[in-house]
């Protein structure tokens, strides 16, 4: 699929570089952990953020070929899917906690993954959205001890990350008949900041005194990527669709430089969805896709870790059940499941994600307004290998209106 990647020098701090080979060549390690957050997004590009509103994420993710509508940024053509122009935020708060060497570490963390603006007009529909991508931030703390010739000095060491990839998103929608195609135009962008800093604490014996170090370097992500989709709708009772995405080339550059020190040929993917009305209150939905990461070789400059990359697909789908009402507003119930793969490992077995997933809806002046609210709780499967184990808990929380 053309995915590959090129990547110049110099993007980690020299100090982390230095120090890490110092401590390589002259330390005992006995290192403790003192602090993480969820180690996968320390690897490769981070982890994946999916672009998903609060209803989606409820029905196990599957956002593509949703009736009544998803703010989800997927298939273009699914924004013929709304009749009244709309605007949506969605921002998620997710748990981890990670188990190693009989130790509990836990972290959180909240991100948007949605904001999106659209505007269905005469068998048209256009749409502005803004959309996660991947997740950068981590950081570690641990302490060790430099065991020299003629002596030992302890020390603490911070390394930490801060960034991220978005996409910003713009689509437009043409209805002819039943069916409904669609283009996006993606503006991938991002920033990543690495940092370093070593303390050390009086030294032990004859060693000497060492100074502390530390270090810091900036990076900015910039791509184009571009998709095209298509969905039949046959009355209200039964929607497909589905969408192809051509990656373009990730450039990510280091402050300062006037020339991109990394490139990633993102890969090609496809997703495929649908939702079937079984009755006036029951609807149930499907979605999976899949993307070729897989010929992205390993590196480490660019991300501060080495790591293996690996085709990706996932598979989800749920229920939701409209019979229900609060306060004189419908309150939609629902329940889904999925099975994601991850595109990035540091060993030689892809990860994957699995989740339940639940939540409800609650429509204000007959849908003029909606909040979405949706419940995950799974577990990622393969970080063993790394001598982990690790759960999460996310809840994804959405607010729409919509114009009559």
């Amino acid at each position: 699929m053309g995915i590959g990647r090129r990547f110049g020098a110099g993007l980690v701090p020299a100090a982390l570089v230095v120090a890490a080979s110092a401590a390589a060549s002259v330390a005992a390690p006995v290192a403790e952990p003192l602090s993480a957050q969820a180690p996968l997004t320390s690897i490769g590009l981070g982890y994946p953020v999916a672009p998903v509103d609060g209803r989606a994420a409820a029905l196990g993710g599957s956002g593509t070929g949703l009736l009544g509508g998803s703010f989800t940024v997927g298939n273009p053509a699914d924004l013929l899917l709304h009749e009244e122009p709309g605007f949506s935020v969605s921002l998620s708060r997710e748990a981890v906690s990670v188990e190693s060497d009989g130790r509990s570490l836990d972290s959180g963390r909240g991100r948007f993954t949605t904001i999106r603006a659209l505007v269905p007009y005469n068998g048209w529909a256009f749409s502005l959205a803004f959309g996660g991508e991947f997740d950068q931030d981590w950081s570690n703390i641990l302490r060790d001890t430099l065991r020299l010739h003629d002596g030992a000095v302890p020390f603490e060491e911070s390394r930490e990350h801060d960034g991220g990839i978005s996409a910003v998103d713009l689509s437009v929608a043409r209805r002819i008949g039943p069916i409904g195609v669609g283009i996006t135009a993606q503006r991938l962008t991002g920033s990543l900041r690495q940092s370093f800093f070593r303390s050390f604490d009086d030294p032990v014996g004859g060693a000497p005194a060492l100074v502390d170090i530390g270090g810091a370097r900036e990076l900015s992500w910039r791509a184009w990527r571009f998709k095209a989709g298509g969905s039949v709708r046959l009355a209200d009772r039964v929607v497909v669709g589905g969408a192809l995405g051509q990656g373009g080339t990730l450039y990510g550059t280091a402050a300062g430089s006037d020339r991109p020190d990394a490139e990633f040929d993102l890969p090609a993917s496809v997703e495929l969805g649908g939702s079937i009305r079984v009755t006036g209150e029951l609807l149930v939905t499907a979605g999976a896709g899949r993307a070729w990461w897989s010929a992205v070789e390993p590196f480490g400059e660019a991300t501060g870790s080495e790591f293996n990359s690996h085709d990706v697909e996932w598979l989800g789908g749920g229920l939701e059940y409209g019979a229900m009402s609060l306060l004189g507003g419908r309150l939609p119930l629902r329940i889904g499941a999925r099975r994601t793969g991850l595109p990035f490992s540091r060993g030689a077995e892809a990860l994957t994600e699995r989740a339940f997933s639940g939540g409800f809806g609650w429509e204000f002046q007959e849908g003029l307004a909606v909040l979405d609210i949706a419940f995950e709780a799974g577990t990622r499967e393969g970080v063993a290998d790394l001598g982990l184990a690790e759960s999460f808990q996310r809840m994804t929380l959405s607010f729409s209106l919509r114009q009559r």
